[in-house]
């Protein structure tokens, strides 16, 4: 621990609206404007390679910092956490003026320094980078949680704490340009939905796992129980076809396809979302239907994409001998879950809705319009 003076707190919020698909994870990108022909005006919108500045907001789970509809940049956060290193929470011994923490990391891509800031509680709440080289903002938000993960987690694990990280900013320091993680809201929508008699016991068990998915606030997990529920549907397929097939009935193979462009998109999603329909934005199509999977089949997407992707996952935690054997601070990045996490929600509203026609969105028709009854 050391004592010097913390950085100036500003705040710098704005409230938003959904820019992506609702409830997943993003990033908000501020560009500086310079004066006349300052050449800081042609930096690339990702960054370019310099030195940055990376900054961790912690909270307490299940207490947000700010309400869901706002951001702001970590100058105007304090953050939280249970981890008490200054007072009045915590004297430190032989140094009881201090009010910081200083972390060292050292990985493969050199040795990073952090400096942790407490709130006015005395509870550790940020976690600032020295500036370091990186090619860019998405690969300096990299380095820096490779090199800052372990240290947290050797906390946690220690002291039987949960040290959730709220919010990351990244910052260009040659142009000051700032990247700021964030989760899309939810939509508040009415209570309007078709009353059931008595759902199929099948379809609770999804219904159920989806919104145990929704709760969560970890993108890793709520892609397990996305990907869970697929592998259950395709699973409740095949079972079908065997019993079908031993009582002389085909049943042809459900085919979906992925739609091939922006308007084709819309009008899929405007089928599986009621509330949203005709709500969607350039970033929402994106992040439904990467344009790289576009017109492929659903079952082609699942097996060369999302399958590896679960795969990989569970590699992070063990090999075929049961024994953890890498480092999940290393390896469970949740970059490509984020990228795939909304597609991969829609693939399962896409299968309940062919699969339990008379359980979900009944009242649904495929151009999005309501059937009224």
């Amino acid at each position: 621990m050391s004592s010097s003076s913390k950085p100036p707190e500003k705040t710098t919020s704005a409230s938003i609206n959904l820019i992506g698909m609702p409830g997943e994870p993003g990033d908000l990108v501020a560009i500086n404007r310079f004066k006349g022909t300052d050449p800081r005006n042609n930096a690339p919108l990702q960054g370019a390679p310099g030195d940055y500045q990376v900054t961790f907001v912690l909270c307490r789970p299940g207490y947000k910092l700010l309400p869901e509809t706002e951001v702001s940049f970590a100058t105007g956060l304090t953050g939280d956490s249970h981890l008490a290193i200054t007072k009045p929470a915590f004297t430190p011994p032989g140094n009881p003026d201090a009010d910081q923490i200083k972390i060292y990391g050292r990985t493969e891509d050199g040795v990073f320094t952090f400096t942790g800031y407490p709130n006015k509680k005395g509870f550790l709440g940020k976690l600032i980078s020295d500036p370091f080289k990186a090619l860019d903002r998405q690969d300096a938000k990299r380095k820096a949680y490779r090199a800052l993960a372990p240290s947290l987690s050797n906390w946690s694990v220690h002291l039987d704490i949960p040290l959730e990280v709220f919010q990351v900013d990244c910052t260009e320091i040659s142009t000051g340009n700032s990247q700021v993680s964030h989760t899309n809201p939810y939509w508040e929508v009415p209570f309007a939905i078709t009353p059931t008699a008595e759902l199929k016991a099948n379809f609770r068990g999804y219904a159920g796992l989806y919104r145990e998915a929704l709760a969560s606030s970890s993108t890793v997990y709520r892609f397990l129980c996305f990907y869970k529920i697929i592998e259950g549907l395709r699973a409740r397929r095949k079972r079908l076809e065997r019993d079908a097939k031993k009582k002389g009935i085909a049943i042809g193979a459900t085919v979906e396809t992925l739609p091939k462009d922006a308007p084709g998109i819309a009008g899929w999603l405007n089928a599986i979302f009621p509330i949203l329909s005709g709500r969607w934005n350039p970033m929402a199509i994106d992040s439904s239907v990467p344009p790289e999977v576009r017109g492929q089949e659903i079952s082609d997407v699942i097996e060369k994409i999302l399958k590896p992707l679960r795969g990989n996952i569970a590699h992070a935690l063990s090999d075929e001998s049961e024994e953890l054997t890498m480092n999940a601070d290393e390896l469970l990045h949740t970059q490509q879950v984020n990228k795939w996490l909304g597609l991969t929600k829609c693939i399962v509203r896409r299968m309940l809705k062919n699969d339990f026609p008379g359980d979900f969105l009944s009242y649904l028709r495929e151009d999005g319009t309501i059937i009224a009854g």
